[in-house]
Parts: structure tokens; sequence; C-alpha cells
């Protein structure tokens, strides 16, 4: 069953701002001074806020304050969305690297195959591995050794930088190469880790 807002039958609308939906509706107080106010912002069943004030100034002066930081939330979110869907560079053949794991390193490179407009296709590569410590090491990506079906992701540029989500736990981010050898580029090499 969906909620709704529940308005006393003594409340009337009385203030209204559509750019951020926030209204406020606003009652007498009986045999004694001052005004009750309830105030909703955007789809909320709850009240943002439900006072009682001693004057309408200090009841205008509450919506304006209310008004100000809504314009300013709304305008932060925008300029995030932004930046979240800037162009992001990405270019077939580059590699991308996801860490993650809870008590140990799970390392997985991707390589950049397709470039749809803010989509990537991305596939997941081999990588040469130095075990060099008790059930760890140090590990580098293997361009063009593809070894799984390619996916497609969506690029985002929230933090300046490009980032794909590959699942829930796992993002993963521009592998730049060090340096580049006859022709190839040499990357890294990242730590992981596992448990048998």
């Amino acid at each position: 069953m969906k909620k709704e807002r529940h308005i006393p039958v003594s409340y009337s609308l009385s203030y209204i701002h559509e750019a951020t939906s926030f209204v406020v509706y606003t009652s007498e107080i009986p045999n004694r001074p001052g005004i009750v106010g309830m105030a909703f912002a955007g789809k909320a069943v709850k009240p943002t806020w439900h006072y009682i004030f001693k004057s309408q100034e200090q009841l205008n002066k509450k919506i304006e304050e209310s008004v100000k930081g809504l314009e300013w939330r709304k305008a932060e979110v925008a300029k995030a969305r932004a930046a979240r869907y800037a162009p992001h560079g990405l270019q077939v053949g580059q590699i991308l690297r996801s860490s993650w794991g809870w008590e140990q390193t799970n390392v997985n490179y991707y390589e950049v195959v397709g470039v749809r407009g803010q989509k990537v296709e991305l596939c997941e590569i081999a990588q040469e591995r130095n075990e060099n410590g008790m059930m760890s090491g140090e590990c580098k990506p293997v361009p063009g050794a593809f070894i799984k079906k390619p996916i497609s992701r969506m690029v985002s540029m929230a933090g300046g930088k490009p980032s794909v989500r590959i699942h829930n736990s796992s993002y993963a981010y521009l592998e730049e190469p060090v340096k580049v050898e006859g022709g190839k580029p040499v990357f890294r090499a990242q730590y992981y880790s596992y448990y048998a």
C-alpha cells in the first residue's frame, strides 16, 4: 500500500516552491499567538520539519533557509551528475585494473575492446604472476590475452578519473604503463594475495 502524506484537516497550503518541490502547510493555534508550519520536500511522505513559530516572520525565515538549502543541494547533485558523465577519454587497447576482496587482495585486468559514447566494451585478460610470498605475490597484465567474453559497462567520471563498475564490490580504474619498451607497454607490478 502506497504511503501518503498526513496533513491535518486544520492545515492549509500556504507556500509552494516549484523548482525544489518544497511545500509548506500552516495552521493557526487556537487561543494563543503563533503559527504551526509543516514542510515537505520532493516526494517525501515524512515532513522535513513540523514546528511552532512565534510569528509569520519567523516562519518566513525558516522557509527561506530551507529553500536555499534545497537549491544548493539540487545544484550540487546536478554538478556531480555532469561530472560523472563527462567525456572519459578511454580508448581501445587501454588497460583497466580492479583490486578487491575481503581479507585477501584479488586483482583483475580488463582491456578496452570497444567504445560507444559513455559505454565501453571490456574483456578480462590474463596476467603474469610472480608468487614471492606466502600465498601472495605480484602481477602484471598481459594485453591481448583475452580469457573471458566482453562485457559492456558505463564509464563514470565522478572522481575526475574514469572508473567502471565490474560488480557490486569491484570497480576498475585506468592502469597507465610506466614506460614503453620495444613498442610494448610495461606496467607496474601489483600486489595480490589469496587463501587456499
